[in-house]
């Protein structure tokens, strides 16, 4: 049996243009893990997927992301792979976060540094069979697809000014986690940090923008045999930094999708029809008030997107 059971999957966090002029690294990290549940053998592996983003003004911004993601892992793993899906619920959140300030906080004493230095947003996903545990802080976006299309679990949280936003190692930083459990199989998940926003979402509607999301999805459905692999990997890196991408946003950008063929026959069909139906109306331009979005429209054409990138042997395109 294959370990990754059904789930093909693909991540990559990419410096962004602002950076790269810069010559600072990027600041965004991401972690992905699969794992056995122990108490449910014949459900096949728990996807476990985390994504953060260091804030620019911290020293150890990088460092911080990165330790924060395999961190969370860490506690997923733990925390839920012996606990039965039906016995999930948010307030194991508020524990995970703690553990992870506190293995931070003596990161930070080891080293000599300031807990600040470790700030980062935080975005993480544990995906069973039939449950998916949902849990983030900061901004950035975990979406779903399921019978009801593609959906974000949360908004991106923001301050109270613009590109303000909250961070694992805030004081209050429970006070602002939010964490969601969903008793229903989850075909399709994404987790993208803010530099993906404007791409990825629609200020107006709050929802997620379609034709973003359906050809990526469509493209990883197609992949053969399940997992990740490095050639998967090296082309969602390309993507991430094709200029179709970097004409909308110059920040740091990190995308984690992952699918799964071993769904019931009605989730079956509406992940295919997520990657293949059209949306049902127009994508009006976002409004200009919003703070939270620096371009006019969101949206980004689907063939620029898919022709980006690379292919086989046989022209087939492959993510």
């Amino acid at each position: 049996m294959n370990p990754a059971g059904d789930w093909r999957y693909v991540y990559a966090s990419v410096r962004g243009v602002a950076h790269a002029s810069a010559a600072i690294e990027c600041q965004d990290a991401c972690a992905a893990r699969l794992v056995s549940v122990l108490s449910m053998p014949e459900s096949g592996p728990l996807l476990l997927l985390a994504a953060a983003d260091g804030a620019g003004s911290a020293a150890r911004a990088r460092e911080g992301a990165e330790r924060a993601c395999q961190l969370l892992l860490d506690e997923l793993a733990t925390r839920l792979v012996s606990t039965p899906p039906n016995d999930w619920n948010p307030t194991l959140a508020g524990t995970l976060l703690e553990n992870i300030r506190t293995a931070l906080a003596q990161d930070a004493s080891t080293a000599e540094a300031s807990f600040r230095d470790y700030a980062c947003t935080l975005l993480g996903a544990a995906v069973a069979a039939d449950h998916g545990f949902f849990l983030q802080i900061g901004d950035g976006a975990i979406i779903i697809g399921n019978d009801a299309g593609y959906q974000p679990v949360f908004w991106p949280q923001t301050g109270q000014y613009a590109n303000e936003t909250r961070f694992v190692t805030d004081p209050d930083a429970g006070d602002y986690l939010q964490c969601r459990v969903l008793a229903e199989p989850i075909a399709e998940i994404a987790l993208l940090t803010d530099g993906l926003q404007p791409l990825a979402l629609h200020y107006q509607l709050r929802q997620a923008h379609v034709p973003f999301f359906r050809p990526l999805f469509q493209q990883l459905r197609a992949i053969s045999p399940a997992g990740c692999s490095e050639s998967s990997i090296a082309a969602l890196e390309s993507f991430l930094d094709s200029p179709a991408v970097n004409q909308r946003t110059h920040d740091d950008k990190t995308l984690m999708l992952a699918t799964r063929l071993d769904l019931p026959a009605g989730l079956e069909a509406s992940a295919q029809a997520n990657a293949s139906e059209p949306p049902s109306r127009p994508i009006p331009p976002v409004s200009e008030a919003d703070p939270a979005v620096s371009e006019a429209d969101p949206a980004v054409p689907e063939t620029p997107l898919s022709e980006r990138l690379p292919r086989d042997a046989n022209g087939a395109e492959v993510l």
